[in-house]
C-alpha cells in the first residue's frame, strides 16, 4: 500500500479510525499511522501527493570489483508525486474507474566517482475498470529510464560507466467470475533499449544485441472450494525477440505450466503457493534449452500485533544478452520482518538468496547473498527519517564475478 493510497483516511471528512481488531489484522507496513500521514492536496476527485528525498550512501565497493574495492559516498535526490482518484479507505462509494500515477526519479551525485554519476526516472499508471459487479479490466503502464547497476550480472565488468536504457511496459488483465468459478487472462509487453558506453580503454562497448521486445501471457482458472481457499492453474507463454544474431543471438518462446493454491488461514497467515513445469527453447542451436521445475510461493504471517513476517520463493528462467553467457536459471528465496517499535517507528530486516545457474560457453554458477537492516522513523505528517544497511555478496565459478559490498544510506523525506 501507498502512502497515498493510507493518507486518504484523514483527508476524506467523517471517514473515522479504524478499529483496533482491523488494525491487528493489517501487515505492519499497510497500516495507517494516524496523525503522520501526508495531507495532500485534492482537486475534485483527484488527489495529488508531492514528496522529495534527500540523503547520502556510503558505498565500501563502488565498481564490485573482487580484487581492489574503492569505497565512496553519493548524494542521493529522489522527488516524487502520486496521482490518485482511489484513496483506499475512502468512506464514499468507489467508482467504477480508479488509477494511480507514480512519477519518480533518483539521481545520484558521487563524491570522487564523478563517473558513477546518473539519474534514473519512471512513470507509472494502474487503472482499474468495475465493467460489472462479477467483471474487471486492469491496465498498467510504465516508462522509465535507468541504468545497470555495478555489481549487476547485465553489466559488462569492461563498462567505463554504468549503461542507461531505457524500459517500456504495457500489461492488461482481465478477470471474470462465475460464481465460485473464475477465469482471469493476461498479456504484457515490454520493450527494452540499451545504450552503449566507452570501456575503460575508450573503445566503444556495443550494447544492441541486448535490445528486443518480450512478449507473454497467461491464462488462470480459478475455483474458491472453501471460504479462504482458492484453487488455480495458470497457463503462461512467451516470445523473446532480441535484435543479436549470430552467436548473438537470443530469440527464444517458453511456456510455465503451474498449478496452485491462494490462502487465507486464518486473518493473521495468508498467502499462496504454486509448483508446476517450465521449458524454455532458443533459436541458436548453440544455446541448450531448460526444462525443468518451476515454482513460486509468498506467506504473510503476522506473527504478533507488532510483528509481520514475509517468506517468499521463486524458480524462473532470466537471460543476460552477453558474448559469453546465454540464458540464466534463477532460484530465489527470501524472508522479511517488519516490527513496529511505536506508532511511529518500524524496524526491518531481510535476508535473500539467490542462485544463479548459467548456459553458455564457459560453466558459471553464482551464489547472491544480501542482507539488509534499518529503521524508518516518521517525525510527524511532514518528515520521514530512514537509516538502512545492505550487505551482498556474490560467489561465483568465475573469481572475475566475486565481490562483496557494505552500503550503508541515510535519508530524509519531506512530504505534504
Amino acid at each position: 500500500m501507498t502512502l497515498a493510497a493510507i493518507s486518504i483516511a484523514t483527508a476524506e471528512a467523517g471517514a473515522g479510525e479504524i478499529p483496533d481488531y482491523e488494525l491487528a489484522q493489517m501487515a505492519v507496513r499497510d497500516r495507517p499511522k494516524q496523525g503522520y500521514e501526508p495531507i495532500g492536496y485534492r482537486f475534485g476527485p483527484h488527489f495529488f501527493f508531492p514528496s522529495v528525498g534527500a540523503g547520502f550512501r556510503y558505498d565500501s565497493n563502488v565498481f564490485a570489483s573482487p580484487t581492489a574495492p574503492r569505497s565512496d559516498i553519493a548524494l542521493i535526490i529522489s522527488p516524487a508525486l502520486t496521482i490518485t482518484n482511489a484513496p483506499r479507505f475512502e468512506i464514499s462509494t468507489p467508482t467504477a474507474f480508479t488509477y494511480q500515477f507514480d512519477l519518480n526519479a533518483d539521481i545520484y551525485q558521487f563524491r570522487t566517482f564523478d563517473s558513477e554519476n546518473r539519474a534514473d526516472a519512471q512513470a507509472k499508471l494502474k487503472t482499474r475498470w468495475e465493467l460489472a459487479h462479477d467483471m474487471t479490466l486492469e491496465g498498467n503502464f510504465l516508462a522509465a529510464r535507468k541504468h545497470d547497476e555495478r555489481g549487476d550480472t547485465a553489466l559488462p565488468l569492461d563498462a567505463r560507466e554504468p549503461i542507461l536504457y531505457s524500459d517500456l511496459r504495457a500489461e492488461g488483465i482481465f478477470t471474470k467470475t462465475f460464481g465460485r468459478f473464475g477465469v482471469e487472462m493476461n498479456a504484457n509487453v515490454r520493450r527494452l533499449d540499451y545504450e552503449d558506453v566507452p570501456t575503460f580503454t575508450g573503445a566503444p562497448l556495443s550494447q544492441f544485441a541486448r535490445n528486443g521486445t518480450i512478449f507473454s501471457a497467461h491464462v488462470k482458472p480459478f475455483y474458491e472450494f472453501s471460504p479462504g481457499y482458492r484453487g488455480f492453474v495458470r497457463l503462461r507463454g512467451n516470445t523473446r525477440d532480441y535484435e543479436g544474431s549470430g552467436i548473438l543471438n537470443r530469440d527464444s518462446n517458453g511456456y510455465d505450466i503451474r498449478g496452485g493454491l491462494e490462502f487465507a488461514v486464518t486473518p493473521l497467515i495468508s498467502g499462496s503457493v504454486e509448483v508446476g513445469y517450465l521449458s524454455q527453447t532458443y533459436d541458436n542451436p548453440l544455446i541448450a534449452p531448460f526444462n525443468g521445475l518451476s515454482y513460486a510461493a509468498k506467506v504473510q504471517w503476522l506473527a504478533t500485533p507488532l510483528m509481520t513476517v514475509t517468506l517468499h520463493a521463486e524458480r524462473s528462467v532470466a537471460e543476460t544478452v552477453t558474448p559469453d553467457f546465454d540464458a540464466r536459471l534463477d532460484t530465489i528465496y527470501g524472508a522479511q520482518v517488519d516490527y513496529e517499535l511505536m506508532r511511529n517507528v518500524i524496524l526491518f530486516g531481510g535476508v535473500k538468496w539467490k542462485q544463479e545457474d548459467y548456459r553458455g560457453l564457459s560453466t558459471r554458477n553464482d551464489d547472491v547473498t544480501q542482507l539488509s537492516a534499518g529503521i524508518d522513523y516518521f517525525m510527524n505528517r511532514h518528515l520521514k527519517m530512514t537509516l538502512q544497511y545492505q550487505f551482498q555478496d556474490r560467489n561465483s565459478d568465475l573469481a572475475i564475478y566475486d565481490f562483496d559490498r557494505h552500503m550503508v544510506t541515510f535519508g530524509v523525506k519531506a512530504q505534504y
